[in-house]
């Protein structure tokens, strides 16, 4: 019997077997990061999402009823999808009926519309007098803190860069 020419592939040993688990489970551990950044892309704000918290919300005043509205979202990736839209009444830029897609109800006081909107990112100009916040499970930053002014709220997958 003949044997082949070449190299050999030899078994990984323990060691670094057990060092690539580690790292990819801290990758995966590491979760995904909320940015808010300027219009001009200077990074205001990071907020880690822990491994598992996929969900955040835009809570705010409406300008014209002046009652609460929370905007829900899910982190895919590098993405944004909005998932659900919480209202008390009606107003200017507020859905009154479902678009396709969509479903509608009402849940206590609250009109709700669940839907699968992916979005790149989020483009808000800010006033401070509608307190706008974005709220994780364990945070909450108010985005007013700079000022009357545009932000873009991202994300990206693993750990958040320093503002």
């Amino acid at each position: 019997m003949t044997r082949p020419r070449g190299r050999r592939l030899r078994p990984v040993p323990a060691a670094l077997s057990a060092l690539l688990g580690c790292v990819v489970v801290a990758a995966s551990a590491a979760g995904s990061c909320l940015t808010v950044s300027a219009v001009d892309g200077t990074l205001l704000a990071a907020q880690p999402l822990a491994a598992g918290e996929a969900g955040f919300a835009l809570r705010y005043v409406h300008s014209v009823t002046r009652t609460p509205v929370e905007e829900r979202y899910r982190v895919d990736g590098a993405a944004l999808v909005q998932t659900e839209l919480r209202f008390a009444e009606h107003g200017p830029g507020l859905p009154t009926a479902a678009a396709d897609g969509e479903a509608w109800s009402r849940e206590g006081d609250q009109f709700v519309v669940r839907m699968t909107r992916p979005l790149d990112g989020i483009r808000a100009r800010v006033d401070p007098a509608q307190s706008p916040r974005l709220a994780t499970a364990t945070s909450d930053v108010d985005l007013a803190q700079w000022g009357a002014r545009p932000v873009v709220v991202g994300a990206r997958p693993g750990a958040c860069p320093a503002p």
